[in-house]
């Protein structure tokens, strides 16, 4: 596996802002804005909480469409919250439970290892 530029500046940015230091949080972010023309975030006033909620909202622009959100939602404990908030129709509403936090076990391994007894639990 790989990991593309923004996702580093953007770990060491979260990294950096939970540690306590929010102006190298911010830089770090805006490298990764400079790169795609965007408008900088240096000059403004951000708690360690704005700067944890804008690089959740950065991560979701940068990382659209490659699979890092799910993650990144589970990661931060709020998975549940976020998807259960969205309506795709009027009529339809997928609701996630707290067994979408799992995996299940694959078969194969149910199969081959008489030690356990049933899935994941809560699957």
């Amino acid at each position: 596996p790989f990991l593309r530029y923004p996702i580093v500046y953007l770990m060491l940015a979260e990294a950096e802002n939970e540690l306590g230091n929010p102006v190298k949080a911010k830089e770090m972010i805006d490298v990764v804005r400079a790169r795609s023309k965007a408008s900088l975030i240096s000059g403004e006033a951000m708690d360690i909480q704005q700067i944890r909620s804008f690089i959740l909202e950065e991560r979701a622009r940068e990382f659209a469409l490659e699979g890092v959100r799910r993650w990144d939602l589970i990661r931060w404990g709020i998975y549940l919250q976020v998807m259960n908030q969205m309506e795709s129709d009027k009529d339809i509403r997928k609701s996630r439970e707290r067994k979408n936090l799992l995996f299940p076990l694959p078969l194969s391994e149910l199969n081959g290892n008489l030690e356990i007894q049933g899935d994941n639990p809560g699957w």
